[in-house]
Order: structure tokens, then sequence, then C-alpha cells
């Protein structure tokens, strides 16, 4: 008998709905941090969340545990983290610079657009046959990015950050079409050893060039649809 069907349903709920809940709590201190300049600790907070994202949705699956309820659960730890705790990161982290209205109009069409994605994500999902690929990028991957890019970049001027706080905006409410992060990690395994060559060599860069190669996969495939494969 496998050991996960020896733990009781309602364990293996709470066990899931735990991962959810440090998701938000999270998400929350990453804005905390942000509001108190503690950069650092707010992007390291926020790429915990992506990890937490991850479990809780593959264990739910896994665990047969999903449900309406943790689905919308989910849903507000996601905007809690990835739309709300991110677009902090990016306020106070260019808030010095750039003017007012120009930083907090990006963080609330940031904001704005984060809250579509995944309203239109609960409306045409269907939580136990997650797609391939999703509608526009998604909120976790983009929060990752505003992570990555501060740890990696910290000087980054508002002059670039500004316009990348639009963009991933823009990506997340487009009709692109994203892969999951899981079948990138089926990549060959001479990839990833390319990969870890490169980021020891400059990490920065490596970690620069694969956020711009996944924010352009989404165009990418998209352009291949429409006029690549129409025509075979």
């Amino acid at each position: 008998m496998n050991r996960i069907s020896l733990v009781a349903p309602q364990i293996r709920f709470l066990i899931v709905t735990g991962f959810t809940g440090l998701n938000l709590l999270l998400g929350l201190m990453a804005l905390f941090y942000a509001s108190q300049d503690l950069f650092p600790l707010a992007a390291a907070c926020l790429l915990a969340c992506v990890i937490l994202d991850a479990c809780d949705g593959s264990l739910a699956r896994k665990w047969e545990v999903s449900s309406p309820f943790g689905a919308q659960l989910d849903s507000l730890a996601d905007f809690t983290s990835f739309c709300i705790g991110s677009a902090a990161l990016a306020y106070y982290w260019f808030s010095p610079e750039a003017p007012f209205y120009l930083i907090a109009g990006a963080s609330s069409f940031y904001v704005f657009t984060g809250a579509v994605r995944l309203a239109r994500f609960n409306v045409t999902a269907d939580p136990l046959s997650p797609p391939q690929y999703f509608q526009g990028m998604p909120t976790t991957s983009v929060s990752a990015v505003v992570a990555i890019v501060y740890l990696t970049c910290p000087h980054l001027s508002s002059t670039w950050g500004v316009p990348l706080v639009i963009l991933l905006g823009l990506l997340m409410v487009s009709v692109f079409p994203y892969p999951k992060v899981c079948r990138l990690l089926r990549l060959p395994v001479w990839f990833w050893a390319g990969v870890a060559l490169a980021a020891a060599v400059n990490l920065s860069w490596t970690a620069w060039v694969l956020a711009a190669a996944y924010m352009l996969s989404g165009p990418i495939i998209w352009v291949k649809r429409r006029c690549i494969e129409p025509a075979e």
C-alpha cells in the first residue's frame, strides 16, 4: 500500500493548505521588507513563494485533495505574493529615483494585470487537468523575474526598471502561450550543464538571459503556431 494513502485525507489537505498559507504570509513579509528597504530579504521571500506555489499545486494533485476551496485560497495567496508583494518590491526599489506618478502608475498597472491574469485563469482552467501551456505569462514567473533581476542587478536604473515592470504586466494579460516550468525541466542534461557553467562564469548575465528567453518564449510559440504550423 502506498505510504501516502496511509495519511488521512484531512491531514493531507491541511499540509497542502499550510504550503498555500505560508506562501501568502511570505508574500506579506516581502511587502514589509520592501517597505523597510530590506530588498534582498523581500526578493528571497518572493523566490520562496515561487517554490511553495509549485509544491502546493503538485501535492494537491498527487494526494488527490484538490478542491474549489483550495483553488480559491491558492489564487488569493498568489495575488498577495506575486502581484502585491513583487509590485511592492518594484515600487520601493525604484521610487527614490523615478517620479512618483511614474513608478506608482507602473506598479498599479502591474497589480491590476496580475489580478486579471489570475481571474482569467480561475474561470478557464480545470484544476484537475492543468494546461500544458498558460495563456499569458504566469504571475509566478513574473514575480520570479522581478526577484531575480533585483538579486543579480540591484543597481538597475529606473529608466530600465519601470519599462520592465510595465512589460511584465502586459505579458501577464497577453494571449501568448507560455510553457509550464516542469516542461522546461525536461530539457536535455547538456543544456542545464551549460547553464550551470555559464552561471559559474557570470551569474547575473546567465539569470538575465534565462529570464529574457522565457519572456520571449511566449511570442515565439505564438508566431510559430500562427505562421508556421498552418502552412505545413
